[in-house]
């Protein structure tokens, strides 16, 4: 248990489960801003002064965070952040919950284990959460609950269904997966895309992701199971184009084109897409994936996990998906690679892959 100077109050209390590579910097972003937002407020008050509880089954995780924390927060908010145990107990401590976990099993588990979950912790009667938007609800909530994972979109309605079902009405949820990766994450200018059961509950979380997101970043796309269906449906293309981009190049090269010269004419012509403009694999172009040996960035293992929701979720629909198969195909070679090295890499490596291919099929004759 991390000590905390100050008797928490559920009401002013902020919550964050999931402190891993994105969940940290994001938490930070909240925390910080979140902390900043009270002092800066000529109304604020001692006894509402906000409140943290993070849960992290990894210890050198969670004593890493409040230690960053500290450092860029101040010593004042480090010592406002308790470490719970469970869902369950930091639904009981918090108004305001964010997730950010691995993928569907988790969440399930996170939100709905009936021994450990948030839901078997959230209050049966407390107070409503104040919002100054008139949303028009007959209930006002007693808690917010957010989602960053990237997860299956039926999973994500599912969940959110229940949680709602099992406070009735006490608690709201919604999915809110971001794109940017880690960078953006640190910086405080993530993408996020959210899915919300209502405008209600649109107004109560707008307001915590813009903590974490880029001047006009929060997107809302609809109700519940939305918001992790367009990430879904964007990385599906995404992947296809980053394959489609490392074909053309590595046929450029085989052709003696050189690779420079054919970037600048894909980024000027119908060719071009973020991945060429700004994922590049070559290490001939500046601060792209290729001139840092694809070090940071999205890694491949979570494309692969991506690209399988976007086929999970079109299954259920009976759509044709063969660029998708074709593709997870494809990323589940490249983190199959030796030792599974390229796996962590950015997804990008994927052009390092197809060299790999090439010289194997050369040598072979």
């Amino acid at each position: 248990m991390i000590p905390t100077a100050v008797t928490l109050s559920r009401a002013s209390t902020t919550g964050w489960i999931g402190l891993g590579a994105m969940g940290h910097h994001m938490a930070i972003n909240l925390f910080t801003k979140t902390h900043a937002a009270h002092q800066s407020s000529s109304s604020g008050t001692p006894s509402a002064a906000p409140s943290f509880v993070i849960c992290e089954q990894d210890d050198a995780r969670a004593d890493k965070f409040v230690t960053d924390l500290r450092n860029k927060g101040g010593a004042e908010l480090a010592q406002r952040v308790q470490r719970a145990g469970s869902g369950k107990e930091v639904a009981s401590l918090a108004s305001r919950i964010m997730t950010m976990l691995p993928s569907t099993p988790q969440v399930e588990s996170v939100y709905l284990d009936p021994s450990t979950g948030v839901a078997a912790g959230l209050p049966k009667d407390e107070e409503a959460l104040h919002c100054d938007a008139d949303a028009g609800a007959s209930r006002r909530p007693h808690t917010i609950l957010i989602d960053g994972t990237t997860l299956n979109p039926t999973a994500a309605m599912k969940v959110a269904k229940e949680i709602h079902e099992k406070s009735e009405g006490g608690a709201v949820m919604l999915d809110a997966p971001v794109s940017g990766g880690i960078v953006a994450a640190e910086a405080g200018t993530l993408t996020i895309m959210f899915g919300s059961p209502s405008p209600l509950a649109t107004a109560l979380a707008v307001p915590m992701l813009q903590r974490m997101a880029r001047e006009g970043g929060v997107l809302p796309c609809g109700a519940n199971g939305t918001g992790v269906g367009v990430k879904v449906c964007n990385n599906l293309i995404l992947a296809i184009n980053q394959i489609a981009l490392a074909e053309g190049l590595a046929l450029g090269k085989s052709l003696g084109i050189d690779p420079l010269l054919l970037h600048n004419v894909v980024n000027s012509s119908s060719g071009q897409s973020w991945s060429s403009r700004v994922n590049s694999p070559l290490p001939e172009v500046p601060n792209s994936p290729g001139s840092r040996n694809y070090t940071g960035g999205f890694q491949s293992r979570l494309m692969l996990k991506d690209v399988g929701l976007a086929l999970h979720a079109a299954s259920e629909y009976a759509l044709p998906t063969p660029m998708t198969w074709a593709a997870r195909a494809v990323y589940d070679s490249v983190c199959s690679e030796g030792q599974g090295e390229m796996a962590g890499k950015d997804f990008s490596v994927v052009l390092e892959w197809l060299r790999t291919r090439q010289k194997e099929a050369v040598e072979r004759g």
